[in-house]
């Protein structure tokens, strides 16, 4: 949302170096709001441009609450319409050849591959973001399952694991000095020692993630991509979407249906189960 509000600052003055922070958002009129939706518009993807226009909104509601400015004129201002269309999904789904090539590749008989392989299987077997990953610790794996304490919205919630998943956690613990429930799951193996042992960032995991693909060949990978497969996978075994958005920690169904990457052939089996009675003609032989 901050880049949302810098972009729309920027928009607005001219200034790149416009602080979204102390922009007078309450002085906006409509005519200001509607220019400014037209300028998204004509560089930014719809779906962005949404994301943008609920920035706007909420600080406008906000300045109301405030008393900075009458509901009338926030009203009138918050007034836009959403923008229709789409764009391209973004991000891709692991193929399952990639998948085990990736982990595979941490397959090195040393700690780090270990941890890294504890890494990759949360993030396919559990579905977490990157961010939920690395807040983990060691208490928070328990009875086969993870617990997520605050995803995305503050929502905590608790994923079963996968047979793999387990099975690369407890390797990665067996190599672990410090098991102590309150200590982080993923931890730095820098060879700085003031480094060593602290709990890895969000762009260790990215780092992670390219290292390990690189070696093996795997290109165009993101972070998110493995959430994107862990949804796409739950789908194609036919779990039903409310399950699939409660295990993802969705706070909609539309939400996690935008992350199904299956493509045509997962089309097709679908319409392969449906049945149309069909009685072909007998031949008539002249």
């Amino acid at each position: 949302m901050r880049a949302c509000l810098t972009t729309m600052a920027t928009l607005l003055t001219g200034d790149p170096s416009t602080d979204p922070f102390s922009l007078p958002w309450q002085r906006l009129t409509y005519g200001h709001t509607a220019a400014l939706r037209a300028r998204l518009i004509e560089r930014l993807a719809p779906a962005t441009v949404n994301k943008h226009l609920a920035a706007l909104r909420g600080v406008l509601a906000e300045a109301r609450r405030l008393g900075l400015m009458s509901a009338d004129a926030a009203a009138a201002a918050s007034d836009l319409k959403p923008v229709k269309g789409a764009g391209l999904p973004r991000g891709r789904m692991l193929a399952i050849g990639e998948q085990a090539a990736l982990m595979r590749a941490c397959a090195d008989g040393t700690a780090m591959g270990a941890r890294d392989a504890a890494l990759l299987a949360v993030l396919l077997g559990c579905g977490l973001r990157r961010a939920e990953a690395v807040a983990l610790n060691v208490g928070d794996i328990a009875e086969g399952s993870v617990q997520v304490h605050l995803g995305k919205g503050r929502k905590a919630r608790r994923v079963p694991m996968p047979a793999g998943t387990r099975m690369a956690v407890a390797a990665w613990l067996a190599l672990r000095p410090d098991t102590a429930p309150d200590a982080p799951l993923f931890t730095s193996l820098d060879r700085r020692p003031h480094q060593r042992g602290g709990r890895i960032s969000d762009q260790a995991v990215l780092h992670i993630i390219l290292r390990r693909a690189a070696r093996v060949g795997v290109n165009g990978l993101s972070p998110h991509d493995f959430r994107r497969t862990y949804i796409s996978q739950l789908l194609d075994t036919d779990t039903d979407l409310a399950t699939v958005k409660h295990l993802a920690g969705h706070a909609s169904v539309e939400t996690t249906a935008r992350y199904d990457r299956r493509g045509e052939q997962a089309r097709q089996r679908a319409a392969e189960k449906l049945h149309v009675p069909y009685f072909p003609a007998e031949v008539i032989v002249a």
